[in-house]
């Protein structure tokens, strides 16, 4: 089934790209935030980021998300000029959305607080509800930033809109303790109705992204809102507490095959859209990403890349991308600074410097997509 609403010219191409590279032996790399939040960077609008003061060049695609229109990560007008800033560097860019949740009244996601998916917010929202016309509103900015994020040519940028994801866990208030997997359809449904039907958006090609692990195709299909409304099919899966023989390498390709074989029938586009090496904890503390040191895995880089592309599924996905470089505590990338460098650097300049990856630039200014 096509997908039901036309799209911009510029956003066709970006979808022959990503094709592209999916039936090609190259997948890109991409990472959150990283043109304007990262611990080695002077810069944050775009011209820099911990990739490329590592190996030269940035991720090849590069996420934001819509917390900056709520102030956190940035701002939207801020995160408007970084985002034209890379695309004048030939990157691509995704917009995934940690939505808030709006029955609470502030502006918090997931804040760790035990009443974060509390009160109901994913029925409310929706049409009928009490909170539908505060979520228009969010929905309007998202809009609003789509509209704004034009090019040199002052045509509007294109852009890949993931959200709801891992809305098989139940983290976000959006996920299956809070959600039937019927009313998360509609509510997913609803939402791009609204964007790209009702707000007339034509420059986001949208990502449906449960979390991993993913057994069977049934199990991967369970929320899927339709063929008609998805274009890229991702997965997001952590490697958690990594050791040698702890069996997350095999978790990774066949989850990724199944993912292929399901995005192949159906004429989509399979990614690995967040992945990473997660120490959690370790004899130096506790990171949400890599440990400033003693990692276990220290070539997870090139041991995840040659895992990846044993199989057909993960050597056809378009591209993957690694989460965020918010602090010299938190991050999921190596970097390199003055006074340190991550004992895994030489690991990821071996991946980036790998024929089987593909980093920034995607297109070059003329050939702009």
């Amino acid at each position: 089934m096509a997908f039901k609403y036309a799209r911009s010219a510029k956003l066709e191409k970006l979808l022959a790209i990503l094709r592209d590279y999916s039936e090609s032996d190259k997948i890109l790399f991409g990472q959150q935030n990283a043109g304007h939040i990262g611990v080695s960077i002077n810069a944050v609008d775009g011209s820099e980021s911990d990739c490329k003061n590592l190996c030269g060049s940035h991720p090849a695609i590069v996420g934001v998300d819509t917390l900056s229109f709520l102030g956190y990560e940035g701002k939207m007008n801020d995160l408007i000029m970084v985002v034209r800033n890379m695309r004048r560097q030939g990157l691509i860019i995704t917009l995934s959305s940690h939505m808030p949740n709006f029955s609470l009244g502030g502006e918090e996601f997931y804040d760790y607080s035990p009443n974060i998916t509390e009160g109901d917010c994913g029925r409310r929202i929706m049409p009928g509800g009490d909170l539908n016309a505060k979520y228009r509103r969010f929905l309007d900015m998202i809009a609003e930033f789509a509209s704004a994020c034009v090019d040199v040519e002052g045509e509007k940028i294109p852009m890949i809109f993931r959200p709801f994801h891992e809305c098989n866990g139940s983290w976000f208030w959006w996920g299956k303790d809070f959600l039937t997997d019927e009313e998360y359809i509609d509510l997913f449904r609803y939402t791009v109705d609204y964007l790209l039907g009702e707000k007339g958006v034509d420059n986001l090609a949208v990502c449906y992204s449960p979390n991993g692990v993913i057994a069977n195709e049934k199990e991967f299909l369970a929320r899927y809102p339709g063929d008609e409304y998805v274009d890229i099919l991702g997965l997001d899966l952590y490697h958690d507490k990594p050791h040698k023989g702890d069996g997350f390498h095999h978790k990774l390709s066949t989850s990724l095959d199944v993912i292929y074989n399901v995005a192949k029938a159906r004429g989509k586009i399979s990614a690995l859209t967040e992945i990473g090496y997660r120490s959690l904890e370790t004899e130096n503390g506790y990171f949400e990403g890599l440990a400033p040191a003693g990692n276990t895995i220290k070539d997870w880089f090139t041991s995840t890349l040659d895992t990846i592309t044993s199989t057909e599924g993960g050597r056809r996905i378009a591209y993957m991308l690694v989460w965020a470089n918010f602090s010299d505590t938190q991050f999921w990338l190596p970097f390199v600074t003055d006074d340190f460098r991550h004992e895994m650097c030489d690991d990821f300049i071996k991946f980036a410097e790998d024929k089987r990856i593909k980093m920034a630039p995607v297109f070059d200014f003329e050939d702009s997509v």
